[in-house]
Order: structure tokens, then C-alpha cells, then sequence
């Protein structure tokens, strides 16, 4: 992805989070509810990883700003 977008950009999902995370973001700790929490190395925002059965898939990887 190359440029930090974690100021303007609220969630993705898919190819694109899958890439972000990869790319991007640095793994930071397991919360209580079992999501992966990343970190961006540039405006300190925390992402969670979440993985919803019945609503986006199995396989399918969502990313979501933390407030």
C-alpha cells in the first residue's frame, strides 16, 4: 500500500485489509475478545482484526479502526 491511510479510513475488509495489514500495520497483542490488535508505525491508530462468521465469511479478514 506504501501511504499511511489509517487517519482517513475507518475499515476494510478482504484482498485490501489482508495487504494493509501485511504491509502496513504491526502486530500489537490479543484483546479479552480474542481480536488481533494492530498498530500503525505512523499515527499510532490501533486496528482490530476480526473474523465474523455468518457475516462477512470464514476466510474473509476485517479490519476496523479503534475509537
Amino acid at each position: 500500500m506504501g501511504t499511511c491511510r489509517c487517519e482517513v479510513l475507518n475499515g476494510l475488509s478482504g484482498d485490501v485489509a489482508r495487504e494493509y495489514v501485511r504491509t502496513h500495520l504491526e502486530h500489537l497483542r490479543t484483546d479479552g475478545m480474542g481480536r488481533t490488535v494492530h498498530r500503525c508505525p505512523d499515527s499510532d491508530i490501533e486496528w482490530y482484526e476480526e473474523r465474523e462468521p455468518g457475516g462477512y465469511g470464514e476466510n474473509v479478514l476485517v479490519l476496523r479502526r479503534a475509537r
